[in-house]
């Protein structure tokens, strides 16, 4: 295969780890990134079925990649220039915390190439930062992007998350409009999830934490379906809003069934061939991992060939995140059969509101939306 794919760079390492948090994390004042990066290179100089395709996004993300240097992005940005090949116009984001970084370092970062930022703000309520265990205080959020537009960002995305314990619809309501008023180009609102194996997942078994009702997590959601959009934020995810032209590009992949390879520790990577496809994880633990790619040049941990159910299955479920649905021609060229034989149950979902049938895709209702969640299962 010769096309473009996304490639996304995992940084493994935070200041301290939030308690709602399940991403690989690990925690580390001062990580090691001279020896961290030239493993990336590494790593990447393995994968040469991947060499020369060129990546038409790349996505730094952690963990907290603004722990390391503007001179560490950049070896890391040219190794792929090198070994890879960067399409033109390509977005390159750099996830960052509000509080780790400055004019100076953005500055860095972006003539390393970056040219998207995405900063974790969460909330802009000092109450609810301390519950998520977050280190950065509201007006730190503020100063980083004030220091991206100097520094020349174009693009900056904000993370915020919804349904904290102890929030109200109203507190909700206010973090939205501090977001606004910081003008980003793309908002990504989540929703608090306890996943097994955190804090918060313990803590709430305990009592300790009491989630917030069903009925104002919806009034939340809602909320930001109304707020968002009509401050110019375009819905184009279940989670996701953009002002336009400023959809991120590098989700799509993750989306739209297409390739993308992950590097450094317990980074994820997926390829169409063969077909119908195969994943992978590199090894999670910082020093498994280093020692992997030190022993063979890579450090997968676990893969996975999918069957056709499976491919099918993930292609829809995935697909029916986004707001324009599910491409039931490219269903129909990847697979060799119809959607529609494929899920017969469709039809049953848009008899029942939850999915609708239109310029050749499929796609969720508003109250399909509200049932995402299950309507995805159907598909598994």
């Amino acid at each position: 295969m010769t096309e473009p794919f996304a490639l996304y760079v995992h940084v493994p390492w935070c200041r301290h780890i939030c308690p709602y948090c399940d991403f690989n994390v690990h925690a580390a004042a001062t990580p090691p990134e001279d020896e961290y990066v030239a493993a990336l290179v590494a790593e990447m100089e393995a994968h040469a079925p991947w060499h020369g395709r060129g990546a038409k996004s790349v996505y730094v993300g952690g963990g907290t990649p603004s722990l390391f240097s503007p001179a560490a992005i950049a070896r890391m940005l040219g190794a792929v220039a090198r070994v890879f090949g960067i399409v033109d116009g390509a977005e390159i984001t750099l996830e960052a915390n509000p509080g780790t970084v400055d004019r100076e370092t953005l500055a860095g970062y972006r003539a390393a190439g970056v040219n998207r930022l995405s900063l974790g703000a969460q909330s802009f309520d000092a109450r609810h930062l301390r519950t998520l265990g977050r280190d950065h205080g509201r007006d730190d959020t503020r100063a980083a992007v004030e220091a991206a537009r100097d520094a020349g960002f174009a693009n900056v995305s904000l993370d915020v998350i919804f349904a904290v314990p102890g929030e109200t619809a109203a507190d909700w309501e206010r973090d939205l409009a501090a977001t606004i008023a910081l003008a980003p180009e793309h908002v990504s609102a989540y929703a608090l999830t306890y996943e097994e194996r955190t804090p918060f997942h313990a803590w709430r078994a305990s009592g300790r934490l009491r989630p917030v009702d069903d009925d104002t997590e919806a009034t939340m959601a809602e909320a930001a379906a109304t707020i968002l959009p009509a401050a110019g934020y375009a819905r184009y995810e279940i989670s996701s809003f953009a002002r336009p032209g400023f959809a991120a590009r590098h989700n799509a992949s993750y989306w739209d069934g297409s390739d993308y390879l992950g590097v450094g520790a317990g980074a994820h990577s997926f390829s169409r061939r063969p077909a119908p496809g195969r994943r992978w994880m590199n090894e999670r633990l910082p020093a498994r991992y280093l020692a992997a790619v030190a022993a063979s040049g890579t450090a997968v941990g676990t893969e996975e060939h999918l069957t056709e159910a499976q491919a099918r299955a993930e292609f829809c479920f995935s697909g029916l995140r986004r707001t324009i649905g599910v491409d039931a021609d490219a269903f129909r060229a990847r697979f060799g059969v119809e959607l529609a034989t494929a899920f017969p149950h469709v039809a049953g979902l848009v008899a029942d509101g939850l999915v609708e049938t239109a310029g050749g895709r499929v796609r969720l209702t508003e109250r399909g939306r509200r049932f995402a969640d299950t309507v995805a299962a159907t598909f598994v």
